[in-house]
């Protein structure tokens, strides 16, 4: 993985098959202490603590199509190489939390990459699935949430037709945020 954008749709496309109906994913960035903690929680079908200690293992999968999985140990290398670390808390029936920090001050942190696109691809693939998206930046936020926008009337956003004007704004509300990053610490 070359950025954390698609980190972001690998350990989410984790939770779809995991079944869950609701996907919470969160960047929070703090520059005093020059970290970024990437984290998605769902309400998946969970795993066992077995289980989730073999995660590491880049030879075990519970998929039946391939005999790897390399996403949890890719997330876990890249974000112990910029200084930070990984933390994966589940249990069976009770969904899964992943949590990485990085440290935004080491030269290793990855990019965000197109954190919007990949958002999107999300959205219009999975319709059924209600996904909160919240980026923090000390104390500017923004976030989205299609349930909330479902409450509203807003139904159409996971059709192919809305998918540019939801990615413009995404894109332009994460734009503004950055524009009150402390670029002093942050390398990534």
């Amino acid at each position: 993985m070359v950025d954390l954008a698609m980190h972001m749709m690998d350990i989410v496309q984790n939770a779809v098959r995991a079944n869950a109906t609701k996907i919470d994913i969160g960047f929070l960035e703090y520059s005093r202490d020059a970290t970024l903690t990437f984290s998605v929680n769902d309400n998946g079908s969970g795993m066992t603590p077995e289980t989730v200690e073999k995660l590491e293992d880049p030879f075990f999968t519970t998929r039946t199509t391939r005999r790897v999985g390399l996403g949890v140990p890719f997330l876990k290398m890249s974000s112990e190489q910029a200084g930070g670390s990984l933390k994966v808390v589940s249990s069976p029936g009770g969904g899964t939390r992943i949590e990485a920090v990085y440290r935004t001050d080491n030269p290793d942190c990855l990019p965000l990459g197109d954190l919007a696109g990949y958002l999107v691809l999300l959205l219009v693939a999975n319709p059924g699935i209600r996904f909160s998206f919240r980026y923090k930046m000390d104390e500017n936020e923004f976030s989205l949430d299609t349930g909330e926008w479902t409450e509203q009337g807003i139904t159409e956003f996971s059709k192919n037709e809305m998918a540019p004007a939801v990615k413009e704004y995404i894109h332009e509300n994460l734009k503004e945020l950055y524009k009150n990053r402390n670029t002093e610490s942050y390398l990534c």
